[in-house]
């Protein structure tokens, strides 16, 4: 379910219209052209484009700003979407670096990585910050390439004035059941260009005979219908996140080695994960004992995010796509030299690690008690008085099963601790056992899709 979503009569209402009209998918004067509509004019764009996911929008954006072999797309080292995006393709990504106060693109570092190929940057509003996107711009059209946007965390959010997607002539949002605006899946994208526009809905929506090569990545009225009535309380929630988020804040502003996240000046947040980094070392903390003491006041935060920059992975490192034929970093078109070695990012690698996040969208009486436990952590970690950080006997047992057996998904293990008489788990229960060996200490599994996870040691 949603964290936060408030799904009513409304929601209803449009759904059961759809259902009664018999017309599932997109049709003229339907939901779909409504959201459409009321999109563009609460982001002030001209064009919005829907899409099944944000993730597939984005597979559309490089062929539609005409990126393909050969080119790269400057890329955001802190998450991998734009660098999957890039593979499929067949661009290469480049990976500037992120600033160390708020984490997120470094405008001085990405107009250093542009060269003769560089056809976009792809900036990320990460966690509902806005990056510096008046510069990024400015460089954008000093070397005639493109700014692309992604906002999957950052609806309605504002940076001097203007809404976070209409800076770049391209941007993109994520309507998945973990955004401030949940559909269960979807997206949109958005753009003031009539061409770039036309490119996009080519990509999106196959036709019988395509003009370009193109897929079925289209939204349905189901979605829409209640994309509809949930963008009218995406400022609600907006308001009682930000009160969340002062919470949170509040909690550390004490606290000499926990740095807040730094907002920029006229810049309004859409809070997604709220963050905060360890800096440890200026008190003989070790980050260790605050791992432990977090786990031991019961709060619910991750530390390290992805724990190492999306060019450290191997899906990324490794020139798999095509048939994994060396594609697309040893194409024949491409001229440029791949070598992503440890310090490529010396300030990503350096604040990931650091990164100590929660979710941002719930109550703010949830966030109040994570708030609490955040305190009871600090407390506990100056103390000393901590218990080391172990694993338990299950967790075990679900990692050995993980590893000998790949990638699988709870009620597989349910099934396993069932036929060998151990502990009985309902199917919540095994998910969060395997949920914060994902996301807590000890980092020992990563999604492997919508239900199973696979064993990956970041630790």
């Amino acid at each position: 379910m949603a964290l936060y979503a408030d799904y009513g009569q409304e929601e209803i209402a449009n759904l059961t219209k759809v259902i009664e009209s018999g017309w599932l998918c997109d049709r003229a004067g339907g939901f779909m052209d409504q959201f459409r509509q009321d999109f563009a004019v609460a982001l002030g764009a001209k064009h919005a484009i829907c899409g099944a996911t944000a993730m597939v929008l984005m597979h559309a954006i490089p062929g539609a700003i005409g990126a393909g072999a050969g080119d790269e797309i400057i890329c955001d080292p802190v998450v991998q979407f734009h660098g999957i995006a890039c593979l499929h393709n067949n661009v290469v990504p480049v990976w500037a670096d992120v600033r160390p106060d708020n984490f997120l693109m470094d405008p001085d570092s990405v107009e250093a990585k542009i060269t003769a190929r560089t056809k976009a940057i792809w900036v990320t509003h990460l966690w509902g910050f806005a990056a510096e996107v008046d510069r990024l711009r400015e460089i954008a059209d000093r070397h005639g390439i493109y700014l692309l946007e992604d906002c999957a965390h950052a609806i309605l959010a504002e940076y001097k004035g203007r809404k976070l997607g209409t800076w770049g002539h391209i941007g993109s949002f994520s309507f998945n059941m973990w955004k401030q605006l949940a559909t269960g899946e979807g997206g949109m994208a958005i753009t003031d260009d009539d061409k770039l526009a036309d490119e996009i809905n080519k990509r999106v929506i196959f036709g019988e005979s395509p003009e370009v090569l193109s897929s079925n990545y289209r939204m349905t009225e189901l979605q829409a219908a209640v994309g509809v009535a949930q963008l009218k309380k995406v400022p609600g929630y907006l308001d009682v996140f930000r009160e969340g988020k002062r919470v949170l804040d509040e909690a550390i502003a004490g606290c000499a080695w926990l740095d807040s996240r730094l907002q920029l000046p006229e810049s309004t947040v859409a809070p997604y994960y709220w963050s905060c980094l360890f800096h440890g070392e200026r008190a003989g903390i070790d980050y260790g004992v605050f791992k432990a003491a977090l786990r031991q006041a019961g709060a619910g935060f991750g530390t390290g995010f992805l724990q190492v920059p999306a060019y450290m992975y191997a899906i990324l490192r490794n020139p798999n796509a095509y048939g994994n034929k060396g594609c697309p970093y040893n194409c024949h078109l491409y001229d440029g030299v791949v070598d992503w070695k440890a310090g490529l990012c010396p300030v990503a690698e350096d604040v990931i690690p650091r990164l100590v996040h929660t979710n941002n969208m719930l109550s703010v009486e949830k966030v109040r008690q994570e708030a609490e436990a955040l305190r009871q952590a600090i407390r506990l970690a100056e103390s000393g008085d901590v218990e080391p950080l172990t694993y338990s006997d299950v967790e075990n047992k679900v990692l050995e099963y993980i590893k000998e057996n790949g990638a699988s998904e709870p009620l597989e293990l349910i099934q396993h601790f069932d036929g060998q008489g151990w502990q009985h788990f309902d199917e919540h229960g095994m998910w969060m056992v395997m949920e914060n060996l994902r996301d807590r200490f000890p980092y020992k599994l990563s999604h492997a899709g919508p239900r199973k996870f696979a064993y990956h040691d970041l630790s």
